[in-house]
């Protein structure tokens, strides 16, 4: 970990001239409009951000803050607004919430390869279309509007592309894009994050063989590895952006160490508790107590005012 610190002092001058910002090419789809001021970052790039959260850890026990991922971009307040998950709406409203670190975004190709937030293969469930997303062409998924959850009405709100949302974050969110299985082509993507100028505000999940190819294009790609023992996070050590790496809590435990044994060899982690996320609604924080004492860094939710709530008054916000 102190030679991938030292290397990133090198790579950094180079990370800040690196892109210069979105431009059009086959695969982003064409005039994207109505997209924010990108203007510059005003907060730190994320790599730069796990250097100086592992520092500060120093290997032992102090956080001073656990970080909040929005699931799809959701949030409390979104969801009650009808806000369908992977919209540009959403993530505004994530923005907007001021408790949010990170959105979690899914990414899937048209037809005719734009980049598209999409978590599912097909429209069926968040739209009032049906069919496979890779059997429609970018103006197919145009005609449709999204919804929440299998609600058909007409909302006037468009399937977002993938340089839409980077416009729209760009020095205001950072993004775990979740790519796993979803046919993403590697060369694509790379291109967009560097035409975007998003390398230093993005990490990609996916699957350990894509993983290394976006290591092998570009070491600065920050990659987000699922992992289940040190030995699995150790087989990342050559990949200089490998550095948060995301695991499952087991629900059934009163405590989880991994965590700590993780960063106990340098590590941050990340993990969810989507599966006891209603909990919270009923004031049940349970769960999410053991993802505190579990002393994970990042917690992925669609309710990140609950979670930021608990996390204040524990000290972690």
């Amino acid at each position: 970990m102190i030679l991938k610190h030292f290397i990133w002092v090198l790579f950094s001058a180079a990370l800040a001239l690196g892109c210069s910002g979105c431009t059009e090419k086959q695969g982003n789809g064409p005039d994207d409009e109505g997209s924010a001021d990108v203007g510059q970052q005003s907060r730190p790039d994320l790599m730069t951000l796990f250097y100086d959260t592992i520092e500060a850890q120093d290997k032992v026990n102090p956080r001073e803050k656990v970080f909040i991922v929005a699931h799809r971009a959701n949030t409390q307040k979104g969801i009650n607004e009808r806000l369908p998950e992977n919209s540009l709406e959403i993530i505004q409203a994530a923005i907007e919430s001021g408790v949010v670190d990170m959105v979690e975004l899914d990414v899937r190709p048209t037809k005719d390869g734009v980049l598209v937030l999409m978590h599912d293969a097909t429209v069926d469930r968040t739209t009032n279309g049906n069919g496979k997303v890779s059997d429609k062409t970018y103006a197919q998924i145009l005609e449709l509007d999204m919804n929440r959850e299998n609600d058909k009405v007409q909302t006037g709100i468009k399937v977002p592309t993938l340089k839409q949302a980077f416009e729209l974050c760009k020095g205001k969110m950072y993004i775990n894009l979740d790519i796993h299985s979803k046919n993403v082509p590697v060369g694509t993507l790379a291109d967009l994050i560097k035409e975007c100028g998003m390398i230093d505000q993005v990490m990609i999940y996916s699957k350990k063989d894509e993983l290394l190819e976006y290591q092998s294009i570009d070491p600065n790609f920050l990659i987000h590895p699922y992992v289940s023992s040190i030995s699995s996070a150790k087989e990342y050590e050559q990949c200089f952006g490998a550095m948060l790496f995301q695991y499952g809590l087991k629900y059934d435990q009163e405590s989880d160490d991994f965590a700590r044994k993780m960063r106990a060899e340098g590590y941050l982690t990340y993990t969810n508790i989507l599966d006891h996320d209603r909990d919270m609604l009923n004031g049940n924080y349970s769960y999410l107590q053991k993802f505190v004492n579990s002393e994970t860094d990042f917690i992925q939710t669609d309710y990140a005012e609950l979670v930021h709530k608990f996390l204040d008054v524990e000290g972690l916000r």
